[in-house]
């Protein structure tokens, strides 16, 4: 039997990976013993709280336990409920990382000129934009003369302005006659398809930076794909603090680690001491609790420590320092071979990961302490701001 292609080389949206309703139903009630009209009366009442929980929330959280009390499982957030509580602390129309952080080429050079560690920029794909000394390819035929050339690679590529990891990739190889291109999931595709792919798809801008390597404590648990590290800070009187810190390990054979399909691992961190306190499996049916790495059953991930620590919280709570318009932030952070690397920054960071792994709801007490003392302390600096702007008014 033919196996379907897939329509494009890269991924060029998120996925549908929705489950089917009906069968988390039938689950739910197998492993809890509930019926269905109760626990669609508690979706009821749960969709109506500050989470915003969805149904597909509640039955991937498993709040249908019994063990469970009402104000545990109203703890938990939905994605929008997520945002709703990013918005109080980090109001969108504030500050210019909100713009910025949309732009991964601008976020790179930012934190660059500040001394933070980030990838090298190669070059970057945008028929308009200008990046000033990067290296900037205008047309398909650039693209393809680019990764044509055995010297630019290997090298990683990513849109300028996507999430979720779609359209990323890593380049390896290209073959001696220039016609194909090896990618990071031993693929090996046309070069020409390639390139007029991502000038298509991703007109609004391409960037190609250095392939970053992990170290081998890192590759033993995750492969060569980077596992990237979540770091989600929050401002709090005297400063930003870590409110969490998880890393996701990619699925077999993927070139990113992000939840594009298949098996992933989501590890929950003691942000104090980067030891690994629980590893999450997600898969299709659920998840389920896990000693050693889905990629490699030799090497184990509970208990380990994540190298260089203490460096990875400075970085990403002294990076937060530069936006005080934020009273949250999610850093991605990659531990390479050359220490701590920030991949990423999010003004509004999905909390998924840690309510996945812990078990927990982002709206628990302690959380909740959290972001009414960050809300005082934001609105204490944005008044101190408007009496500057006053002080100095004509």
């Amino acid at each position: 039997m033919a196996v379907a292609r897939p329509e494009t080389i890269l991924a060029t949206k998120i996925r549908n990976t929705e489950p089917d309703l009906a069968f988390w139903l039938r689950k739910a009630q197998s492993e809890s013993g509930r019926s269905t009209s109760s626990m669609i009366w508690d979706m009821v009442r749960l969709a109506r709280r500050r989470g915003r929980l969805r149904p597909i929330d509640y039955l991937r959280y498993q709040l249908y336990r019994p063990s469970l009390s009402t104000a545990e499982r109203a703890s938990f957030v939905s994605p929008r409920g997520g945002h709703d509580v990013n918005a109080r602390l980090s109001p969108p129309s504030l500050e210019l990382l909100s713009s910025l952080a949309v732009d991964k080429v601008l976020t790179n050079v930012v934190l660059r000129a500040a001394g933070f560690p980030v990838p090298d920029t190669r070059a970057v794909f945008s028929a308009d934009a200008n990046y000033g000394a990067l290296s900037a390819l205008r047309t398909e035929a650039d693209i393809t003369a680019f990764l044509r050339n055995p010297t630019n690679l290997p090298v990683f590529g990513k849109p300028v302005n996507s999430s979720q990891s779609v359209g990323a990739a890593s380049f390896l190889s290209v073959s001696p006659d220039g016609a194909e291109i090896l990618l990071g999931d031993r693929r090996s595709v046309s070069l020409a398809a390639l390139a007029a792919e991502i000038a298509k798809h991703f007109h609004r801008g391409y960037l190609f930076e250095e392939l970053l390597r992990q170290p081998p404590e890192i590759v033993a648990i995750a492969g060569e794909t980077i596992a990237s590290v979540r770091i989600c800070t929050i401002w709090v009187p005297g400063g930003p603090k870590v409110l969490y810190a998880g890393v996701k390990l990619p699925a077999p054979g993927a070139m990113v680690d992000a939840l594009l399909g298949g098996e992933n691992t989501l590890v929950l961190i003691d942000s104090q001491t980067g030891d690994v306190l629980r590893a999450m499996l997600s898969e299709a049916g659920g998840r389920r609790e896990i000693t050693h790495s889905h990629l490699n059953p030799e090497a184990p991930i509970k208990g380990m420590r994540l190298p260089n620590w203490p460096q990875v919280v400075a970085i990403t709570t002294e990076a937060h320092r530069m936006f005080p318009g934020h009273g949250i932030l999610g850093f991605d952070v990659a531990l390479t071979t050359r220490g701590p690397v920030v991949t990423e920054v999010n003004t509004d960071p999905h909390h998924a990961l840690y309510q996945f792994c812990a078990d927990r709801g982002l709206l628990n007490p302690e959380f909740r302490a959290l972001f009414a003392a960050a809300e005082a302390d934001l609105a204490r600096r944005q008044n101190d701001q408007r009496l500057r702007d006053a002080a100095f008014a004509p």
